[in-house]
């Protein structure tokens, strides 16, 4: 949601409180309703304290961009985010403050309409539309949510890890090379080891040495198509008892030509996604 568009839905959604950070009556306990677009696993924060945050950041300061929303957390006290209903830290033993792009993350991913009822609250003498398909918006909404819960049930019941390299930005040799890191990872998040090889073309040669310790009886291994070797990918197999999703790819031209010469416009898709990131728009199909 636009800050701006967010700033004059929720303007009419604050009182005049001491300080003008008070919602209005009923606002916290639709707020408390919504439903929370975020994994259960990490959140620090309650999704109605991070509205209400921005809701007052936006209003009663007169924000209408995130980074002065961020500069009126760091300048809010106590007492402010206590009334917030921030989580209260006991190891520091004070209330925790939000960064302003846990804000902007919460709020581009709430639907729009949900949210400004909330803070506005049910029409006076309004009526429910009957009938009709739902909003674009909405069903926008729900199709995100419904991505999400499934991706959530695949992970309880399939244990996944990924494999990839990355170069360190700010890491370097006394030679002046950069550090260069191969990881495993599992779906989610957690970091479960990494090796510092020698340089990108190298990551292949420590894939066992990575993955040797770990227990991957009936998990599923994922990488890009650097690691689509077959002595590897045969080891993974025999030796860990685990099963892998290969991406292939012009480095194993053989492989690439049998893959494309099989008859893919006979296969029905199962599912296709469409997602934009890194700079460019994804389509993925699954058979």
């Amino acid at each position: 949601m636009p800050a701006m568009a967010l700033s004059r839905v929720a303007a009419r959604a604050v009182e005049s409180g001491p300080d003008g950070e008070d919602l209005a009556l009923g606002a916290w306990q639709r707020l408390e309703a919504l439903p929370d677009p975020r994994s259960r696993q990490g959140r620090i924060y309650p999704l109605a304290c991070l509205i209400a945050i921005a809701v007052c950041a936006f209003t009663a300061a007169g924000n209408d961009r995130f980074t002065a929303v961020g500069q009126w957390i760091r300048r809010a006290g106590q007492a402010d985010l206590a009334r917030l209903r921030a989580p209260w830290d006991p190891l520091a033993g004070r209330y925790r403050a939000p960064d302003e792009k846990t804000i902007r993350v919460v709020l581009d991913r709430l639907d729009p309409r949900a949210l400004a009822r909330a803070l506005l609250g049910p029409r006076p003498n309004s009526r429910r539309r009957s009938g009709g398909p739902p909003a674009a918006s909405v069903r926008r909404y729900r199709a995100r949510r419904a991505a999400q819960q499934a991706k959530s049930l695949a992970r309880g019941r399939l244990r996944a890890v990924a494999v990839d390299g990355k170069t360190s930005r700010g890491a370097r040799r006394a030679d002046g090379t950069r550090v260069h890191l191969l990881g495993v990872a599992e779906h989610g998040g957690r970091l479960l080891d990494h090796l510092e090889v020698g340089v990108k073309h190298n990551e292949t040669s420590y894939f066992t040495e990575l993955l040797g310790p770990l227990d991957l009886d009936g998990a599923v291994v994922t990488s890009d198509a650097l690691h689509t070797v077959r002595a590897n990918l045969d080891w993974l197999v025999t030796q860990k008892n685990a099963q892998y999703i290969a991406v292939v790819k012009q480095n194993q031209p053989l492989l690439h030509a049998q893959v494309s010469a099989l008859p893919w416009r006979q296969v029905p898709a199962g599912s296709t996604t469409r997602e934009t990131g890194h700079g460019r728009a994804e389509i993925r199909t699954r058979s």
